[in-house]
């Protein structure tokens, strides 16, 4: 038997990499900020910013630390597309800031930052492309004005995807892998939480840990990472073997797919039918197309039953059609969710089980495979 590992954003979270979404807009709104001089213009394809001096203001707020204004202005929901502009005080001197979002996926996501304090990106890209499906169908005249707000929207993606390879390069150094990690990989699995007994029945003694058969030792272990930042490599324990299925920051040959991959979504199907490329795009199965990566999880998961664990993966939407696969494949022989801690009686086990059902069309496969909460650990634990 064999184990494959989803490594998703919530490890490099654990791993104290500052790369939530919300992380990421911060980053992107500070970074286009400068308070050196008198007056400053910051300009790119998604967004403008002037910052001036000025020398009169009534009731400003004092900062220390850009970072500390946009943390304000993000806690008090502040809009930057409606508002515009923002008088503060840095140091001993008196700023006013002058925003025009240029881009309307990122005013989107700045919206939704300010409302939910977490992003999806890749969903709320998926979201603006199913709103410009329906108004195709019902404005058909209007097919010109829609292809030019298609092309844009895909253009706005490629850039948030540049900004955000530029942001994890610069903080990269920041993470560090615990080494219980190791100990989570390399460990066995109780045999009793497999109900598909078909698994356990075609095993022999030398898969098992030791004679009393109390736990299945697993032959390969695979990590299919969802990240960008190759993180999983600082794992040097055993002999692992990485599958980074969305790209890498690091590896030419192989770059970060960014986008949407639910094939399954009923709107998906009717993007198809209006053969218009454009709405394709940022759908990952063409990107998979580039290299081997997805025929080696193929052949991974063809090779022998496998237990899947969940490390710090949402197990959203925006994955479902790579999910479904590996979820509902007949090698599959548990799913073993590690689930966050938030607080002393509070973690997000439900809800992951509950993302996790969606990938599944058959519940039946989906109530034998999923493992108890019981049985199950908190991220970062060893077992």
């Amino acid at each position: 038997m064999n184990k494959l590992i989803i490594v998703g954003n919530g490890f490099d979270i654990h791993c104290g990499l500052p790369s939530r979404y919300s992380d990421f807009i911060k980053w992107l709104i500070v970074s286009s900020i400068n308070v050196e001089g008198n007056d400053q213009y910051f300009s790119n394809e998604l967004l403008e910013i002037s910052c001036e001096r000025i020398y009169y203001g009534q009731n400003l707020k004092t900062f220390s630390t850009l970072h500390e204004l946009v943390n304000f202005m993000f806690l008090n929901k502040y809009n930057f597309q409606n508002e515009g502009i923002y008088d503060f005080i840095i140091g001993d001197m008196m700023f006013r800031l002058n925003f025009d979002i240029k881009s309307q996926l990122l005013n989107e996501l700045l919206r939704h930052q300010t409302e939910k304090n977490w992003v999806d990106i890749e969903m709320i890209y998926y979201k603006n492309l199913k709103i410009l499906l329906k108004r195709l169908v019902n404005e058909n005249s209007q097919i010109r004005f829609m292809d030019e707000e298609l092309i844009e929207i895909n253009k706005d993606l490629d850039f948030i995807k540049i900004y955000l390879g530029k942001y994890l390069k610069e903080v990269i150094s920041r993470a560090n892998v615990p080494y219980d990690f190791n100990y989570c990989a390399e460990g066995g699995i109780n045999p009793k939480i497999v109900i598909d007994k078909f698994h356990i029945e075609k095993l022999g003694d030398d898969d098992y840990e030791d004679e009393h058969k109390r736990e299945i030792k697993f032959k390969n272990i695979t990590f299919l990472n969802f990240n960008y930042t190759g993180l999983p490599y600082q794992l040097s324990r055993g002999n692992y073997y990485n599958i980074n299925i969305h790209g890498s920051l690091s590896q030419r040959n192989n770059p970060p797919v960014f986008g949407f991959g639910d094939e399954i979504d009923s709107d998906y199907l009717e993007m198809e039918k209006t053969n218009n490329n454009d709405f394709l795009t940022h759908i990952k199965s063409f990107a998979y197309f580039h290299n081997t990566n997805y025929k080696e999880l193929i052949d991974f998961i063809d090779s022998d039953s496998y237990v899947v664990y969940i490390w710090g993966h949402s197990c959203g939407l925006s994955d479902r059609t790579l999910l479904n696969m590996i979820f509902e494949h007949d090698n599959c022989a548990a799913i073993k969710p590690y689930y966050w801690q938030r607080g002393n009686n509070d973690d997000n086990y439900t809800e992951i089980t509950q993302n996790i059902s969606r990938h599944f069309r058959n519940k039946l496969k989906m109530r034998n495979r999923v493992i108890n909460k019981v049985d199950c650990s908190m991220l970062g634990s060893q077992y």
